[in-house]
This record gives structure tokens, C-alpha cells and sequence, in this order.
């Protein structure tokens, strides 16, 4: 059995629905319309991030987000994801500046040995590899500090429901399929401390 992640319906499925929300996009782009950024816990946690946000009116963006992370913990432990994330959001005062909030819907594959997350994320599940696909979405909240006329600072959180398909095996390395199954997760789903440039 190899250990790279499950090719799955439900990615090609999740890619497609994000890469729709951009057809809702205008035509015409004025200054400060396009922002990126990079989430510095995602870094923390070695996995590689970028996110674009895309200005739809004078108050609401559109922020499209992947996390990948495609190489193994050690060379005997696995923790491999990929993961993209869409949020439609709701500045109070002005876009890329000040409070905001706003539903997301995110989905993903995986692949981990031994999950061990922060605020007993995924409480229960340990002492084997788990390999599957998640989505799910919730409702999100965030602001962003102005520190010059092109950079700004954010964090944010969110939290909601996603569902985890897995088949279970009972190592890192072995081939032997244990268990299958599904994991209703309500919580913590979004967590960002961004470093954002502004076009």
C-alpha cells in the first residue's frame, strides 16, 4: 500500500466550487483591489501557505487559501496535507482595513501518523495513520492593522463543522488497512496571524 494521499472525487470537487467563486469577481481592478499574504502559524507549523484576496465591492473581498505540506515529519513519522479554503468577507468600515467576518468553506486531503494537535483537535483519534479527506466551513472573524500604504497585519480565527473520511492503518510505514470510517468535527477550523501585501 503507498503512503501518498488518497486521489479522491471530493478534491477535484472542492477546487472546482473555489475556482467558481472567482467568476464573481469584477472586470475591472482599481488600486488596492488584489491583496496576499502568508500565515505565519501555518509556517509555524511547516506547512507552505499563500492566499490571495480579490476586492468585490467597497466593503467585501473574496480571500481564496491553500496550505501544502508534502514532505513526511521524519523519515519514520507522516504528516502530510494539502488544503484550500474560500471566505466571503464583510469589512465594518473599509476593505483590508479594520474588523471583518464572514462565512468560509474549506476541504483537503491528509495524511498523518499519530495526530497531535494543539486544543485537542480531533480528540480520541491516535496510535495510527490516518488517510483520507475533509470539508467542511464556518463562520469567521478577523481584522487587519494598516502598517504602511502596501502592508498590513492580520489574524483571525474561525471556527464550525467538517467532516473527515479516513481509512485507518495501524503505522506509518506498514501497508495494512485496519479500519475505516468518518470523524463530525465541530471547533477551531480557522487560525491566521497573516503577513499581507497590498497591489
Amino acid at each position: 500500500m503507498t503512503n501518498h494521499l488518497k486521489k479522491i472525487p471530493i478534491g477535484k470537487a472542492v477546487i472546482l466550487a473555489l475556482l467558481g467563486f472567482c467568476a464573481i469577481t469584477p472586470s475591472e481592478m482599481t488600486a488596492q483591489s488584489i491583496a496576499i499574504h502568508n500565515n505565519i502559524v501555518y509556517d509555524m507549523a511547516k506547512s507552505l501557505s499563500l492566499g490571495t484576496e480579490i476586492s468585490l465591492k467597497p466593503r467585501t473581498t473574496l480571500e481564496l487559501y491553500g496550505s501544502v505540506r508534502p514532505w513526511k515529519e521524519t523519515s519514520s513519522e507522516i504528516n502530510k496535507h494539502w488544503l484550500v479554503q474560500a471566505q466571503y468577507r464583510f469589512y465594518t468600515c473599509q476593505k483590508y482595513n479594520g474588523f471583518y467576518w464572514g462565512p468560509y468553506i474549506h476541504g483537503g486531503e491528509y495524511n498523518m501518523e499519530n495526530p497531535d494537535l494543539p486544543f485537542d483537535l480531533l480528540k480520541g483519534i491516535g496510535g495510527a495513520r490516518y488517510e483520507g479527506w475533509l470539508v467542511g466551513g464556518g463562520l469567521g472573524i478577523g481584522y487587519e492593522f494598516a502598517l504602511a500604504k502596501h502592508f498590513n497585519i492580520g489574524i483571525e480565527a474561525g471556527g464550525g463543522y467538517t467532516y473527515l473520511d479516513f481509512d485507518k492503518y495501524n503505522c506509518g510505514t506498514c501497508g495494512f488497512k485496519t479500519d475505516e470510517g468518518n470523524y463530525n468535527y465541530w471547533g477551531v477550523s480557522k487560525l491566521g496571524l497573516n503577513l499581507i501585501y497590498l497591489f
